[in-house]
């Protein structure tokens, strides 16, 4: 069959047998797939400290022609992203990451915008440390503007800027406002007040609103402009904790892990 490239991100790796390793990438010409290195486990030259967690890979493959699983025939190493598996903080990020492709994305259906949001997520995790005044924020920040924009790329952008209900955006300040799961956008508190019943709605600040509402505008390489204070990001962690789990009628586990480290006395923002 013919051998075909694409560049890819390592999602996740398992044993197979005694020689071999199932790999789910995410490819920027062929979305998320899985694939089977053959004789991974015992290669010296071929796939050497290339088939790791995150890594950027110029990947070599061949389609099944039965398993549903590619067969991937060598990988050039781009970017280990080293960084990221020697910080137990940058880690848990990146695997939130991670765990949210394999939840929501279909299998072989590419996006460059997607890829690209990607490549610039764990970049910004595997960020200088040497140079990061508060990498803990910084990284709280980089999930967070991913998932947001993750979100819109699947078409369920939550609408930030108006009342869902009335379509209002003047939003005065010093007011409660919420967010309908099941609406997916803010409601105002006049709107909020004649509702005859409150359930699937979260409280958010209006201050969060905004950040995130500027962050769904901005470029992916402008948002490290963008600054999400402490309690908006934590804010805006939990608001897209339920409204993930609410479309994907699941939990993301590895998100519990990161929160907890975020709010760890020693690490907090």
């Amino acid at each position: 069959m013919t051998l075909q490239h694409t560049r890819a991100v390592i999602l996740a790796v398992r044993s197979h047998g005694e020689a071999d390793k199932i790999v789910t990438f995410c490819g920027r010409e062929t979305g998320k797939r899985n694939g089977i290195a053959k004789g991974a486990q015992r290669s010296r030259i071929r796939f050497v400290n290339k088939l790791e967690l995150f890594s950027l890979l110029e990947l070599s493959y061949e389609e099944g022609r039965s398993s549903g699983l590619v067969r991937i025939d060598q990988a050039e190493l781009l970017e280990p992203f080293a960084a990221i598996r020697g910080d137990y903080l940058k880690y848990a990020a990146a695997s939130l990451v991670g765990e949210l492709l394999q939840a929501w994305l279909e299998e072989a259906d590419p996006d460059p915008q997607l890829f690209s949001l990607l490549l610039w997520v764990l970049q910004t995790i595997a960020g200088d440390a040497t140079k990061d005044r508060n990498p803990s924020r910084n990284i709280m920040a980089a999930v967070v503007f991913f998932e947001l924009k993750l979100l819109d790329l699947l078409g369920y952008r939550p609408g930030l800027e108006a009342c869902r209900q009335c379509h209002g955006t003047a939003l005065p300040a010093g007011e409660s406002y919420h967010f309908s799961l099941a609406g997916g956008g803010l409601i105002c508190p006049a709107c909020n007040r004649q509702r005859a019943s409150r359930h699937n709605l979260l409280p958010l600040s209006l201050a969060t609103a905004k950040i995130l509402a500027k962050a769904q505008e901005l470029a992916n390489e402008k948002l490290s402009r963008l600054r999400l204070p402490p309690t908006s990001g934590r804010e805006a962690m939990n608001f897209l904790h339920h409204y993930s789990r609410h479309l994907l009628q699941r939990d993301i586990h590895s998100r519990t892990c990161l929160q907890n480290l975020l709010n760890d006395t020693g690490r907090t923002p």
